[in-house]
């Protein structure tokens, strides 16, 4: 390496070299550390601590174990992205406590365990935090989002892991956010209606935690968050209707998650005032009547089984949906008919199969840092569905494509 000492920029991404980290302490100029995406793997060297230019380091998706504690001295890292390894900190408030300068850090899906440090949100330049799918335990720093004064943050993912508690109402104090995932965890209590306050939000996930049950026409603070592109509200404990101003007051979602909770009543036609809605998942809730929602056209995605629907799908089914699930199930072999009569789904469900569409049908914010932490696509169990590709109008060019091919006029 000494003839390397003079070296700024190290990057080996998506090499299909091996190995474990050398000794790097000699490249006291190095800024730039990245091997994300190789079959590298071990401890990382205590050496690194000796890099004291370094500013970003791209360990993600490789095969690290140990700790990091040789990171927690480094003050001029400004980018960590250590994700999809195997390391084996806890985290407390002396994680990253002296990497003032931190803009992204993502270490998420790293076995970490502990609590989410809340000197974190006091960074004035941290712009992402991604911790999720590791073992956090415990609340959310709630005076520590109190005394937040100026902030950056802008992606904050938590989701999949076991925090408890309340929600803090003092989260309102992010203002700067603009994806929040809460989801899969232990939160308790009402969902704060301060969120409403985070007017720049576009993705907010908050399902499958114990929240208290709530109506969701009494959640008007919804209405405020009009920028919404992407809503989870799964298994968060909702009941009655489906409010009518949902559809108009959140035109512009892509996303809406509903799923698993106790809704009842009919699906309001106001929804086909989000006109650019791709996934719909209303499955397992207490729906009836007609389903309507013609006016759809960008449907990727919808699930409604598990409901009591009735009539047919007609409507919706002169579109081409890819993923479209409902209670259709019926037969010649089976004791009862078909709740509703649907001539595009791609699966049929009963009442009396408890296993039919019992995949993850989740979604969650997954930051990629390749991306800018922006949503590029929806990773299913079934699939992927990417917002930003019309399905329907791919689909009708390559018909048109392969019946030119074969010397016929196509649609």
């Amino acid at each position: 390496m000494n003839e390397m000492t003079s070296l700024v920029y190290l990057a080996l991404d998506y090499n299909p070299i091996t190995g474990t980290i050398p000794d790097l302490s000699a490249l006291t100029k190095l800024q730039m550390l990245s091997v994300p995406n190789t079959n590298m793997y071990g401890t990382l060297p205590q050496s690194l601590s000796k890099l004291t230019e370094l500013r970003l380091l791209f360990l993600d998706d490789c095969g690290f174990d140990g700790n990091i504690d040789m990171l927690m001295g480094m003050k001029n890292l400004t980018h960590i992205y250590l994700e999809d390894n195997h390391f084996d900190n806890t985290m407390d408030d002396t994680s990253f406590a002296e990497l003032e300068k931190l803009v992204h850090l993502d270490v998420s899906n790293c076995s970490f365990s502990g609590n989410v440090p809340g000197h974190l949100f006091n960074i004035s330049s941290l712009e992402v935090i991604d911790m999720s799918d590791n073992t956090l335990e415990g609340e959310l720093p709630a005076q520590a989002l109190s005394d937040v004064e100026e902030t950056s943050l802008k992606f904050l993912s938590l989701h999949s892991n076991k925090l408890t508690g309340a929600i803090p109402p003092s989260i309102s104090n992010l203002k700067s956010l603009m994806t929040v995932d809460l989801s899969m965890n232990e939160f308790s209590d009402d969902i704060p209606s301060e969120i409403g306050d985070l007017e720049r939000l576009s993705i907010l996930f908050l399902g499958r935690n114990e929240y208290n049950e709530l109506a969701l026409d009494d959640a008007q603070w919804l209405k405020n968050l009009t920028s919404l592109t992407e809503l989870s509200l799964k298994s968060s404990n909702l009941i009655q209707t489906i409010p009518d101003w949902l559809g108009s007051s959140l035109s512009k979602l892509l996303f809406l998650d509903l799923a698993e909770n106790a809704l009842t009543g009919t699906i309001p036609q106001s929804l086909q005032n989000m006109i650019d809605l791709t996934v719909l998942i209303l499955n397992q809730n207490q729906l009836t009547g007609q389903l309507g929602l013609g006016d759809l056209i960008y449907l990727e995605v919808l699930l409604i089984d598990d409901n009591s629907l009735t009539g047919n799908t007609d409507d919706v089914c002169v579109h081409t949906i890819t993923h479209f699930v409902s209670d259709c199930g019926g037969g010649s072999e089976e004791p009862f008919e078909a709740e509703l009569t649907c001539e595009c789904c791609t699966l049929c469900c009963n009442d009396s199969n408890v296993t039919c569409n019992d995949s993850e049908w989740l979604g969650n914010a997954e930051g990629i840092w390749e991306f800018g932490f922006d949503r590029v696509r929806w990773a299913f169990d079934d699939g992927m569905i990417s917002p930003f590709v019309n399905y329907n109008y791919q689909q009708s060019v390559e018909s048109s494509e392969a019946a030119l091919a074969e010397g016929v006029e196509g649609p």
